[in-house]
């Protein structure tokens, strides 16, 4: 007969001490099975799930989902709670079944056979290819219970516990099952102490660990995932993975660690790890998880050499929470050493340093920096209550004080740059007096002296210092290419520094918008066009991608699907919404050649509404060749410091006023009257 395959959900029981119940108590076990038998066929119907063998005193059934699977488990434990109870442990797994000749087996099969055999009566344990499929579910709480090496399985594997309430979680240090180890609790305390005397005297005198076999001493630390059965904890799992990249890209032994922005994408990632470490082009790849309950923290973490596809390091640790920034120094110090990387003085000094050791304070950074990532109104206040919590914590956190200015440089709120840009600047200032070395820090300074002050020689020194001490640094190359592109100095240095930034952070909607923008300003226009389109693709709601393919459109005569674009954006939105919403409509008909309809457009606007984007205002008097208006506009702008005059030398909507004084003027009070 022909073999049959097929991908399920397994779901393996057993009844615990059933022959024992048998030998003691031959109606009671009767009782029990009935009962055992009467709720399997119950609850695995009711989840459209099969039964493939019943063995009695358990089972092996499948189903169509992770999901199902799981609910079955639960309801089937639930049930047998009520007496007569029945002992009972349940497995669970996704893999391949195998059918012939009537008989079902596979490695699916023996493996979640195996993790069943780990539990408790009353307990529900699963692979992590389970938790991976159910973890955004908020109606499953899931603990790792830790990694095992099952008899007739080659790698060790993560088994996670039901860990809802009312059910039962196996203590980690009393498992006994399937292992390859194959010993009672005891006698493995016994074997155990041998082995370690045995091991350490082994390590250091014969055996020789499994080595890194890559050419480059290359890594991508991914993601770690969370796992925690707390809400709200993704902040810790990012916030600890950026802070173990910027320890080892500052290592000189290792040849590329790509940052946080490449490798963010792969958060959650459903792909093998040897395919992603492909495509960064790195040796070696770091995974893990990340679980937090109460004041405990467990990491568990693979270090995979790319070229074998073999685990070079594993680590599976429980800490209290406070350890959590030594630990991080550890997983960084043990990943350098995996990959034979020589670690000077300087390089152990960087992996020691740390901006601050008091661990709440840390907290709260970590919780500042992921709402700011946010970019909205409301998540600004989040940001700047925690930045300031972890201030008050600790007044030396040189890094809350930058990221409190980078909150106030680009503030969400509507503040004018007069009132903003200073409290920006006290704050940087105080984060550079604590740490001068701050890149963060320094690249907001430097775009604050070339956007606000308008000191574009002292701001190139500022950002080539940032770049020179983190090429990494994704926005010192946005604001050192724009500085280098809008002061006219070298456009297509500038480019270049964008596409550098873009290489850093392939998947950031807004790195890929500033370079379609520049090439805009360029008069690249075709590159600009396929820039803005792959921009909307990424994100069709970034209401600047839209904006910028209309200005694009309109410079290659696209009126109609420009006016379309212009048409989806939200006047009810946020700022930028509003600004372009209000203006770009009217500025596409001025270039049309629509005057009347674009006046009585910003008319409407300027009557009806307290809009006072003077910079706008000023592209839609440009259009409608009402160059007098236009300047008394663009002095405003310059009056209240606003960022896109940043763009005005570049901007092609002015060049019908480049000849004019009252332009020029501008310029020079700008410092932007040099060729």
């Amino acid at each position: 007969m022909e073999q049959q395959r097929r991908l399920a959900a397994i779901l393996f029981t057993d009844i615990i001490g059933s022959t024992a119940i048998m030998q003691k108590d031959e109606q009671a076990a009767i009782l029990v099975n009935r009962r055992y038998s009467s709720v399997l066929k119950e609850t695995v119907s009711n989840f459209q799930g099969e039964i493939l063998n019943d063995y009695g005193d358990g089972s092996l059934c499948t189903f169509s989902s992770a999901t199902q699977a799981l609910k079955c488990a639960i309801n089937m434990q639930q049930l047998l709670q009520k007496d007569p109870k029945v002992p009972l442990r349940i497995g669970l797994h996704v893999g391949e079944i195998c059918f012939e000749d009537g008989k079902v087996f596979g490695d699916g099969v023996n493996v979640a056979s195996r993790i069943q055999s780990l539990g408790v009566a009353n307990a529900v344990l699963f692979s992590s290819e389970i938790n991976s499929k159910i973890k955004n579910h908020q109606e499953f709480k899931a603990v790792s219970i830790g990694r095992f090496h099952f008899k007739n399985v080659d790698d060790p594997m993560e088994i996670f516990a039901l860990a809802n309430e009312g059910f039962s979680v196996p203590d980690k240090n009393k498992i006994e099952g399937k292992l390859k180890e194959g010993k009672t609790f005891k006698s493995r305390i016994l074997w155990g102490i041998l082995v370690v005397l045995i091991g350490i005297i082994a390590f250091f005198f014969f055996i020789k660990k499994p080595g890194f076999t890559g050419k480059e001493k290359s890594i991508a630390v991914l993601p770690f995932e969370t796992i925690s059965s707390e809400k709200g904890n993704e902040y810790i799992n990012d916030g600890f993975t950026i802070d173990v990249i910027d320890k080892l890209s500052k290592l000189s032994g290792l040849t590329e660690v790509p940052g946080w922005a490449r490798v963010k994408m792969y958060k959650n990632f459903t792909r093998s790890i040897i395919d992603i470490a492909n495509e960064l082009g790195v040796a070696a790849i770091l995974t893990g998880t990340i679980q937090k309950q109460g004041n405990k923290i467990q990491i568990i973490a693979d270090l995979t050499d790319v070229n074998t596809g073999k685990t070079i390091w594993h680590t599976d640790d429980n800490r209290s929470w406070g350890d959590v920034l030594t630990l991080q120094n550890e997983v960084a110090e043990k990943i350098a050493n995996s990959l034979s990387a020589h670690l000077t003085q300087a390089d152990q000094n960087d992996i020691k340093k740390q901006y601050t050791d008091n661990v709440d304070a840390y907290n709260y950074y970590l919780k500042g920096r992921y709402f700011w990532d946010g970019r909205t109104r409301e998540t600004f206040d989040s940001a700047e209550a925690n930045y300031k919590r972890a201030i008050n914590i600790d007044p030396e956190y040189g890094l809350a004080y930058a990221g409190l200015a980078d909150l106030y440089t680009f503030n969400q709120i509507g503040l004018s740059q007069h009132d903003a840009i200073p409290i920006a600047k006290d704050y940087v200032n105080k984060a550079l007096s604590l740490d001068s070395t701050l890149v963060p820090a320094i690249t907001t300074l430097g775009f604050i002296q070339s956007a606000y002050d308008y000191n574009w020689k002292q701001s190139k020194l500022t950002l080539e210092k940032a770049i020179k001490l983190d090429p990494r640094y994704s926005y010192a190359h946005i604001f050192y290419g724009n500085l280098l592109q809008y002061t006219g100095e070298n456009t297509e240095e500038g480019i270049e520094e964008i596409k550098k930034a873009l290489a850093l952070d392939p998947s950031s909607v807004s790195v890929n918008w500033i370079l379609g923008r520049n090439y805009y300003f360029a008069g690249k226009y075709d590159s600009a066009e396929a820039q803005f389109r792959k921009t909307i693709i990424i994100n069709s709601h970034y209401p600047l991608g839209k904006a910028y393919l209309a200005y694009v459109l309109v410079e290659k005569k696209g009126f109609g699907e420009a006016i379309e674009l212009a048409k989806q954006l939200d006047p009810k939105g946020n700022i930028t919404n509003q600004v372009y919403q209000n203006t770009l409509t009217p500025y596409i008909n001025a270039v049309s050649g629509n005057f009347l309809l674009a006046t009585q457009q910003l008319n409407k606007t300027l009557e009806e509404t307290d809009f006072k984007a003077h910079y706008h205002i000023a592209m839609v008097y440009s259009a409608l060749h009402e160059y007098n208006l236009a300047i008394s506009e663009l002095q405003k702008s310059l009056s209240d410091r606003e960022i896109f005059m940043y763009f005005i030398k570049v901007d092609p909507v002015f060049l019908p006023l480049k000849s004019d004084p009252a332009f020029k003027d501008i310029l020079k009070k700008m410092r932007l009257d040099q060729p």
